[in-house]
């Protein structure tokens, strides 16, 4: 590719996403949604969160093979297992940071 088609490539994915999520800013007043999909909407962050962080705590990429596996004894594993009991346990923000950057410290430590 040369520099015009990257520009023409720029441009276009800019005005790809301006109208689309233009249209909806502007026009999304007019139409209600429903109260099911309203709720269904609720929990995407979530699970976009879990589905971009779940793959790199549960698999690591083996060098020789250049494939994913199943690592259940990985430092990311153990990091995110003390983020989650910090988080149930004290619903703070900070004590999940520390407590999983603990496990993670500890376990590249002794693993």
């Amino acid at each position: 590719m040369n520099t015009v088609d990257l520009w023409i490539a720029f441009f276009g994915l800019m005005l790809v996403s301006i109208l689309s999520r233009g249209s909806i800013l502007l026009v999304g007043s007019k139409f209600p949604i429903p109260r099911s999909i309203h709720e269904f909407l609720r929990y995407a962050p979530t699970a976009a969160l879990i589905a971009i962080v779940l793959p790199d705590v549960l698999f690591t990429k083996d060098p020789v093979t250049q494939l994913f596996e199943l690592n259940l004894y990985s430092p990311q594993l153990f990091g995110a297992i003390g983020g989650v009991i910090g988080f149930l346990v004290t619903n703070s923000i900070l004590a999940t940071i520390l407590l999983g950057m603990t496990f993670f410290t500890l376990a590249r430590f002794f693993i």
